[in-house]
């Protein structure tokens, strides 16, 4: 087989196994109100994040049972500085994520200050 021909088959038979792989699902609930338009893992990644940042379980922002439910009032504040973090970077940091909840938080669930 010549050079040529063998270099087609095997972009063609890369390009079907991009196909076949899975697309991931995006989290799209009416629950998710900030951080819309990203996969699963994304979304699962997001949330660890958070806990790591502020140095907390899910519990501290959801309701055990109910992760949907609005009932836990750290979850607006929680959806708050995310949308503040969010306008930051983009007013600040256009096309990166510089400022995060670990930027203040350092791992407390109060926000480092220089007095702290």
């Amino acid at each position: 087989m010549r050079a040529d021909a063998l270099l087609i088959v095997a972009a063609v038979g890369f390009v079907s196994a991009q196909e076949a792989r899975p697309t991931p699902q995006i989290v799209d609930t009416p629950s998710v109100k900030i951080l819309k338009g990203l996969t699963a893992p994304e979304f699962e990644q997001e949330m660890q994040q958070i806990t790591v940042a502020l140095g907390v379980n899910c519990g501290f922002c959801h309701v055990r049972g109910n992760f949907a439910s609005d009932d836990n009032p750290h979850k607006a504040v929680a959806r708050r500085m995310l949308e503040m973090t969010g306008k930051i970077n983009e007013q600040f940091f256009p096309g990166t994520r510089t400022v995060t909840c670990f930027t203040c938080h350092q791992g407390e669930q109060t926000p480092k200050t220089p007095e702290s």
